[in-house]
């Protein structure tokens, strides 16, 4: 997965200027109905972000000043990470937990879009095959077991079955990893837990679970 393919572009979302006043940014996330908004200097540089949140606690603290609303949005965004298009896919997610979005910039900070929340469910969903139909299988495996991946594929062949999704995440134990398989649906799943079995894997959980 690539960012480039991720990317909701510059010309899709609005911004505002860190020379917008704060009324003005106010107005234009209640047009768009947007919680928060990229703020770009005047070269279009990426700057941060601001919001309503942000706004407020500034207001608040500002001890609520009447002219406040004129000001300058350019106190109340908040600086936040960004990646780059030759970014790894799987950099998004720190970012994405703890922010609205994630703004991607060219070399020089120049802005070229954002990486939405949706966009990165809708890539993992397909990472785990989520919305296809078959057979999952959770298996442990030891981190110094050779040739996990050609034990697998030995263990499926004979069965011609189609690999949906697989997927290695650590185990919560230093000399242990889960792999979640999935593949096509198939009647020999008792069959390729047997085979499975047999090279060493620990078969955790199927599903859904073989039939008798």
């Amino acid at each position: 997965m690539l960012i480039q393919n991720c990317l909701t572009p510059l010309k899709d979302l609005q911004t505002v200027s860190l020379n917008s006043s704060v009324s003005t940014t106010l107005k234009q996330m209640k047009q768009y109905n947007l919680e928060t908004i990229p703020v770009l200097d005047e070269d279009g540089h990426f700057k941060g972000i601001t919001g309503y949140s942000h706004i407020f606690q500034q207001y608040c603290s500002k001890k609520m000043p009447t002219d406040f609303f004129s000001q300058s949005v350019s106190e109340t965004f908040q600086e936040i990470p960004t990646l780059t298009l030759d970014s790894n896919f799987e950099e998004t997610l720190p970012i994405v937990v703890r922010y609205p979005f994630v703004p991607i910039v060219n070399h020089d900070d120049t802005f070229l879009g954002i990486v939405k929340i949706s966009t990165i469910e809708s890539a993992l969903s397909c990472t785990f095959g989520h919305e296809v139909e078959g057979v999952r299988f959770l298996i442990g495996v030891f981190i110094d077991k050779p040739y996990v991946l050609q034990h697998i594929l030995d263990s499926l062949r004979p069965y011609h079955v189609n690999i949906v999704s697989i997927v290695s995440f650590d185990a919560g134990d230093a000399a242990a990893r889960r792999i979640m398989l999935k593949i096509t649906d198939t009647p020999y799943v008792k069959e390729i837990v047997h085979s499975l079995t047999e090279r060493g894997f620990r078969i955790l959980s199927i599903q859904p679970k073989a039939t008798e």
